[in-house]
């Protein structure tokens, strides 16, 4: 009897669908050993990793459905090194997927009421420099050669810098933080017209945030993302993320419509209180719990997070998936694109373009997707309605050489724990934290995986996909 004790699974609670919470259940039910019964909790009434994600019939009758990914989930060679083995291992098809990002400054004052002030783009530039870019045609000649060899010219700076020139890392001894973005743009004197134009426009996209809050990023960040994302290819899932979620659902026990109040660790195993579609207050004991969401609900879930993740950044990105065209009509009248009506629809040869148009604070990022979508990231000017597909909030987890310290602190290695200043550290009271900012790294899909390898590493579960396996 005691025996079939010793060998009964451990109950894990896994709070949150996004990337994370998939993939640490899927490694914890995949466990070889059949060590534990995992049980996933999501407050909304659907997976949340594809929730805003939008079937659209193709064209061709025998073709399948087409998904369009709200938010985009491009991901690039060498930063994504776990993503990808993931999806190898899972089978999951993508493609090579080329982008063309145009850039247009905002004129002063803007207007936000009207799209009649945009004018069209100041350059046009193609991922990895896979085709020639086109001339804008509103723009003269010589200044559009002389614009692009300045550009040109500062990003040879920007990416020499990034390989040969190391940002000032945490002082140990004086606790002293990292060295933030903005800091080192500075030290390395990268022009300001440059940075405004082209630099944070760009990383501003990828991570979804102000020119400001990027710019207190630390430094070291950007710098590996640059590196580890320099001359690769950039891909896309075939078939959406939705067939990631689905292959990494298989088999697990789902909960939907859980609205946790509180995780309590108990000397039985850990307390979570919620209420369900009845709005009744219900408490479950598990062995172990998971918090697989964002650092601001993870605190108010769990009181010993308070004071620490308190200290870490978020902000609301809104996307709109629509079919309004009206902010892009000028991109494509001054490079003499087709409409987006009349364009090729064999998505792993097409390239797709990105359009970037920023003032002084913020860039709005609009996406041509096939068939016709649009998938707009914080938007600056209206929408018509009528044209709207889709809307979406989201939190988006901000990174600053502050909270980098202390997440690294809740994630440090056990033998480094004595000189950690902080009392919680990420599997004390058989509580766990994961998430794309759960890893000294931009807040991407990749940490979301990292964190997860973590998880699963911790409680001797073998990674599949683990080139160290």
């Amino acid at each position: 009897m005691e025996k079939t004790q010793l060998r009964r699974p451990r109950s894990v609670a896994v709070v949150g669908t996004g990337m994370a919470g998939l993939t640490t259940a899927h490694l914890l039910h995949q466990d070889r050993e059949k060590r534990y019964q995992v049980t996933l909790l999501e407050k909304r009434d659907q997976i949340s990793l594809s929730a805003e994600s939008i079937s659209v019939p193709s064209k061709e009758k025998n073709n399948p459905a087409i998904w369009a990914d709200v938010p985009m989930r491009a991901f690039a060679g060498g930063f994504y090194q776990n993503l990808i083995r993931m999806y190898d291992y899972l089978a999951v098809n993508y493609h090579a997927q080329p982008f063309l990002f145009s850039f247009t400054r905002l004129p002063k004052p803007q207007d936000s009421s009207t799209t009649s002030c945009i004018p069209g783009p100041s350059m046009v530039y193609a991922s990895n420099f896979h085709q020639v870019p086109p001339v804008p045609r509103t723009v003269d000649l010589i200044h559009w050669l002389v614009e692009a060899v300045y550009a040109l010219a500062c990003y040879v700076w920007f990416t020499f810098c990034c390989f040969f020139v190391a940002p000032h890392e945490e002082d140990q001894k004086t606790g002293a933080p990292s060295e933030s973005l903005d800091h080192y743009l500075r030290r390395i004197w990268l022009p300001q017209t440059y940075v405004v134009n082209y630099l944070l426009p760009l990383i501003s996209s990828v991570c979804t945030c102000s020119h400001h809050e990027l710019l207190c990023f630390p430094a070291s960040d950007v710098l590996a993302y640059k590196r580890q994302t320099h001359s690769q290819q950039h891909f896309v899932v075939t078939s959406g993320v939705q067939s990631v979620q689905q292959k990494l659902l298989q088999g697990i026990d789902v909960r939907l419509g859980i609205n946790l109040t509180q995780v309590t660790p108990q000397n039985e195993g850990v307390q979570i209180t919620y209420s369900a579609a009845d709005e009744q207050t219900t408490s479950e004991y598990f062995d172990l719990v998971v918090l697989a969401v964002s650092p601001d609900v993870a605190a108010s879930l769990f009181s010993p997070l308070n004071s620490q993740l308190s200290a870490i950044p978020t902000t609301t990105v809104e996307t709109v998936a629509h079919t309004d065209e009206t902010s892009i009509l000028p991109m494509l009248r001054a490079t003499s694109s087709l409409s987006l009506k009349k364009r090729n629809s064999d998505l792993s040869s097409r390239t797709q373009r990105i359009h970037f148009f920023s003032n002084d604070c913020i860039t709005e990022a609009v996406h041509e997707q096939p068939n016709s979508i649009l998938v707009t990231t914080n938007p600056l000017f209206p929408l018509d309605k009528s044209k709207i597909i889709r809307s979406a909030n989201f939190t988006r987890v901000l990174r600053s050489p502050q909270s980098r310290m202390f997440i690294n602190s809740i994630f440090r290695d056990r033998s480094q724990r004595k000189v950690s200043p902080y009392s919680w550290h990420s599997g004390d009271n058989g509580v766990y934290l994961a998430g794309g900012w759960c890893w000294d790294g931009m807040v991407l899909l990749e940490g979301c995986i990292v964190s997860a390898m973590r998880v699963a590493a911790d409680l001797g579960v073998t990674v599949p996909w683990d080139s160290a396996e």
